[in-house]
């Protein structure tokens, strides 16, 4: 007799992490993108990837079953569409945030029980240290990190270049901008516009190479800076484009008191952040809530939420673009 539909349900809950890891062991491995340029098989992949050559059949079967790779008729493998994202080449590629989530945050959740135990760290737990100072003791792990956020900040950087009007801008602030990837964008779009990166030394140290041979000139600027306690001032717009869920309340709110410090009267203040909703059918943004929280004690918020906290670091909020997944907060300094 068969098993219960919700036994099996909950059994491919349990187990989900295989496919998760065979996800990321294809991707690291090479396999992904060693078969963009057609098919290969399993002994030309073991070559080309330094894999074993007895094992790498079973695996690639694995893929096969998962619907990425196709067997061919003289017992090759190829890519299916469903692979695509996969390639290091592909426009909005997901393979540095494959890597980045099934390294160090996937022992993480092996840590959830203490999170929820104690309210602590189960990153700290793991690995003996918070996330960010990791990140800047590991330049492997932080380069890998960087990638995955550039791969999928795209919908956040897309709504902020397009949803606001920057016409009477001159000077903008990408506030915890990473590698750059919203500045790039901001920069090619508006022609006028002088963008400020501001963001730790060592992250503003891995942007400066890419962001300094695009050829905006004086047009950019990269500043070092903890925004955690200074931000430059002189700018008309200021913008946090995924930040502020990485933290929680308190300091969330003094990243955004350090944003007013800095800020005219009048000065416009962009937020792109999901927002959290009472009805979440599928969980998914609870399960992104609980994963920040493990990460880096940070969490999801809901309009309202951020309403609050920029009312208390004198801000009052304009308007609410919400597209779904990313919604954009626009607020001006009181």
């Amino acid at each position: 007799m068969s098993p219960p539909a919700s036994d099996l349900h909950l059994r491919d809950a349990v187990t989900g992490y295989r496919r998760s890891q065979v996800i990321y062991a294809a991707v690291k491995l090479g396999v992904v993108d060693a078969l963009a340029d057609g098919p290969r098989s399993a002994a030309a992949l073991a070559r080309h990837c330094g894999a074993d050559a007895a094992v790498l059949p079973r695996f690639l079967r694995v893929l096969v079953a998962e619907g990425l790779l196709a067997e061919t008729a003289g017992g090759g493998f190829s890519l299916t569409p469903h692979a695509a994202p996969l390639r290091s080449d592909a426009p909005g590629s997901l393979a540095a945030w494959v890597v980045t989530v099934c390294e160090e945050q996937f022992f993480a959740w092996g840590h959830v029980l203490h999170t929820v135990r104690t309210g602590g760290s189960a990153f700290e737990q793991a690995f003996g240290t918070g996330f960010w100072q990791y990140l800047r003791e590991h330049d492997t792990a932080a380069a890998a990190y960087d990638a995955g956020m550039a791969d999928s900040i795209g919908q956040a950087r897309d709504l902020v270049v397009t949803g606001h009007d920057f016409g009477t801008a001159r000077r903008v602030a990408d506030i915890g901008g990473g590698r750059g990837a919203l500045t790039a964008a901001l920069l090619d779009a508006h022609p006028t516009l002088h963008v400020t990166l501001v963001d730790l030394p060592d992250v503003v140290t891995r942007a400066a190479g890419p962001l300094g041979a695009r050829g905006w000139g004086d047009r950019l600027t990269l500043a070092p800076a903890d925004f955690l306690d200074e931000v430059p001032g002189g700018h008309d717009v200021h913008i946090l484009c995924r930040v502020l869920a990485d933290w929680d309340d308190h300091r969330a709110r003094r990243i955004l008191t350090t944003c007013r410090r800095a800020m005219e009267p009048g000065a416009v203040l962009l937020i792109a952040e999901g927002l959290a909703r009472p009805a979440d059918p599928a969980g998914a943004r609870g399960l992104l809530d609980l994963h920040l929280l493990l990460l880096i004690g940070g969490r999801e918020r809901s309009a309202d939420d951020y309403r609050t906290l920029l009312s208390e670091a004198g801000f009052t909020v304009r308007g609410v673009q919400d597209t779904g997944r990313i919604s954009l907060i626009e607020a001006v300094a009181c």
